[in-house]
């Protein structure tokens, strides 16, 4: 039986060149589907990256301050000079983008 299939094959030549030709499409649309989900996936995570950029990167402070804030600020001592008031304040801003970092790596991964 394997004998007639192989003369089948040898004297068939276009039936066995449009299986080959259909099986590479198949193929290839495979591949453009994967690159295709791929290149979505990764242009979430550059959006996302780009967002965490954006949030570190500004120097403008919040418009408007949580009212908790607010409080805490009145509750400061005097005793504190303004290097160390500046201090605390880019502590909490390194912390909070510390955070945010988290956040965009948790969402990736």
């Amino acid at each position: 039986m394997l004998d007639q299939i192989m003369l089948y094959v040898r004297e068939n030549t276009m039936v066995t060149a449009m299986a080959a030709g259909v099986s590479i499409l198949f193929l290839l649309l495979l591949v453009l589907l994967q690159v295709t989900r791929t290149r979505r996936e990764v242009h979430k995570i550059c959006k996302r990256i780009r967002k965490y950029f954006d949030v570190v990167f500004t120097e403008e402070e919040p418009i408007a301050e949580p009212v908790k804030e607010a409080a805490q600020e009145v509750q400061i001592p005097v005793y504190k000079t303004q290097e160390e008031l500046q201090k605390e304040q880019e502590e909490q801003k390194k912390a909070e983008d510390a955070r945010l970092l988290m956040e965009v790596i948790s969402e990736v991964f």
